[in-house]
């Protein structure tokens, strides 16, 4: 397999209010084209997949340090690819599409890979997902048939619109965490529970039906994006079976969204065409190319195993340390003695502090405070080095500060 390997000398780091942003582009040795679909190894390495450059490369993979990129030839069996899963034994899934061959499964060493020849419903893969009991799931909408296809290690079993499902043009999958598989369509979504599909539209409250990805959040509500409507998100509640609109009139950057991801923090992230936003709890912040993102066409989020956000665009991938963040900046300052410091940290502002949190260079929280009228902290179990210290006050405003430790 031959692999092209390029060292990374410099990439593009902003730092805007505070927030740390590095951009990567084909410069730098990322793979051309759209990143529609991130994925992180156990060992840390990034996994990238494009579908729109046919001629170059379609898998990309960066350890921190180095690049590589896998073509059509090389062990992949296509160029053009518009996901990548990794299922619970670390072995890679990557799904074709546009002209596609179907499903690539990569263990590290060798490609495997599976068609329509082996039983697969069409060979343009739209999403994939896991199953229940070891299967795995695919969406499908190829040139001659549309739908969902189950693998169970052996063989293939198909799903369209003859067996129920709402729509044979797939776009999206959710396992759920009742087991039960969402799929979304250009036409609704349908639940599969068991054997039947329940379907809903538009007329059922569905924002739209185009349903370019879902996403289940801690509450158990699924989450879905609708695109070409220009109209927002769909929140439905499993226990009500009621949909909420979530559109730019609650907080959203735009109404065009192509992918919803959480993080570790129950953060809920969306990525439209003006940008990604994020809801924590009722509270909406948004992130745009002015803040430091590469391109605002945002198609994939995923969040590393430091923290960092990844966010998949038209023109390369932005890499956010969230943590490092100040979203609402103090009107009043702040002011942190003695700095350096030894034991004590003193604070002394004119609005109240009531959180006060303390970070690494590498982002990782290693002191937190939360209290009223924050004015002194003992930092003596710190060791030496250079913090960062983050301050919320009684109205959610934030204020960000470097401060170092002897």
């Amino acid at each position: 397999m031959k692999k092209y390997i390029l060292i990374v000398l410099v990439v593009l780091g902003t730092q805007v209010k505070g927030q740390t942003w590095t951009n990567y582009t084909s410069v730098d040795g990322l793979i051309e084209g759209n990143i529609y679909s991130m994925v992180e190894e156990s060992n840390g390495d990034i996994w990238f997949v494009d579908w729109v450059e046919e001629t170059t490369a379609g898998i990309g993979k960066f350890d921190g340090t180095n690049w590589e990129t896998f073509a059509q030839g090389d062990g992949p069996s296509s160029n053009t690819y518009r996901k990548v899963y990794k299922d619970k034994d670390g072995l890679l899934w990557f799904g074709s599409f546009l002209n596609g061959n179907g499903v690539d499964i990569y263990d590290g060493e060798n490609w495997i890979n599976y068609s329509k020849t082996d039983g697969l419903l069409d060979n343009d893969i739209t999403d994939i997902s896991p199953g229940n009991f070891g299967t795995m799931w695919f969406g499908v909408s190829g040139p001659d048939a549309g739908g969902i296809s189950n693998f169970d290690g052996a063989s293939f079993t198909n799903y369209s619109s003859s067996s129920g499902l709402v729509s044979d043009s797939v776009l999206s999958l959710l396992l759920a965490k009742d087991g039960t598989l969402w799929v979304g369509t250009n036409e609704g979504v349908s639940n599969f529970v068991g054997n039947f599909f329940l379907n809903y539209t538009v007329d059922d409250g569905l924002v739209a039906n185009d349903v370019f990805d879902m996403y289940e959040d801690s509450l158990g509500n699924i989450w879905f994006a609708t695109f070409l409507e220009d109209v927002g998100v769909s929140r439905f509640d499993t226990a009500t079976t009621t949909f909420t609109t979530v559109s730019m009139h609650n907080g959203l950057v735009n109404n065009r969204v192509r992918v919803i991801e959480g993080d570790s923090n129950n953060n809920i992230w969306f990525g439209t065409d003006g940008g990604v936003s994020k809801l924590s709890g009722d509270h909406w912040v948004s992130y745009t190319e002015a803040d430091g993102l590469l391109d605002n066409h945002v198609r994939s989020i995923i969040e590393d195993s430091d923290g960092n956000m990844w966010f998949g665009t038209w023109g390369g991938v932005s890499k956010f340390n969230p943590t490092l963040g100040v979203f609402d900046t103090l009107k009043e300052d702040f002011v942190l003695f003695p700095n350096p410091a030894n034991s004590v940290l003193n604070i002394t502002s004119e609005a109240q502090i009531n959180t006060v949190e303390i970070y690494s260079v590498t982002g990782a929280q290693v002191l937190s405070i939360s209290e009223n009228n924050i004015g002194q902290i003992n930092v003596a179990s710190l060791s030496q080095g250079v913090y960062w210290v983050k301050v919320t006050d009684d109205s959610d405003r934030t204020g960000f500060k470097k401060v170092i430790i002897n």
